[in-house]
């Protein structure tokens, strides 16, 4: 770790944060069509927003993203952003759509970034009966895909929670 500080122009900052927020009411809001346009554009506005998504899951009520954070962000920001600008954008494209109050985050660290990317993914969605393939993001860094066993980290995504 202390290599990559010196390497000028290179942080060395590894904080993943698991977000998910509902629809209204957690409605059903969140039609198939919309899935893969609501996925699309989180992962655009998350990259304006200079945060680096990692998987993105659009379900019929609610999205999970996973997000490689830089310092001085802030979730809740951030989350109000994505929200704000996913809900926009979906709303100009004819996709009826409001997000509920809140959102549940936790932060994921060492091997459980893949244990997360996993969960997401294998995430059931009742309102469909299909399989749905969420969008995982290529990392832009090599070291999201090789693990550092000395690196593991005790903290988990809470599967439990009421939004996930």
């Amino acid at each position: 770790m202390r290599q990559l500080d010196e390497v000028p122009g290179r942080a060395a900052h590894r904080l993943y944060v698991h977000v998910v927020w509902p629809t209204l009411g957690r409605i059903p809001l969140i039609t198939t069509e919309a899935r893969d346009a609501l996925e699309r554009h989180l992962i655009a506005l998350a990259r304006r927003l200079d945060v680096e998504p990692v998987c993105v899951r659009a379900l019929a009520d609610r999205a999970h993203v996973l997000l490689r954070f830089k310092p001085g962000h802030a979730v809740g920001i951030l989350v109000s952003r994505l929200k704000e600008g996913s809900e926009a954008a979906l709303n100009a494209d004819g996709h009826s759509i409001r997000w509920g109050r809140g959102y549940a985050a936790a932060s994921v660290g060492g091997e459980d970034v893949r244990r997360a990317m996993r969960r997401i993914v294998r995430l059931p969605d009742i309102s469909r009966s299909s399989v749905h393939h969420s969008l995982m993001v290529p990392p832009a860094h090599p070291r999201l895909t090789s693990g550092n066993p000395r690196s593991r980290s005790r903290e988990t995504v809470d599967a439990s929670h009421p939004s996930g």
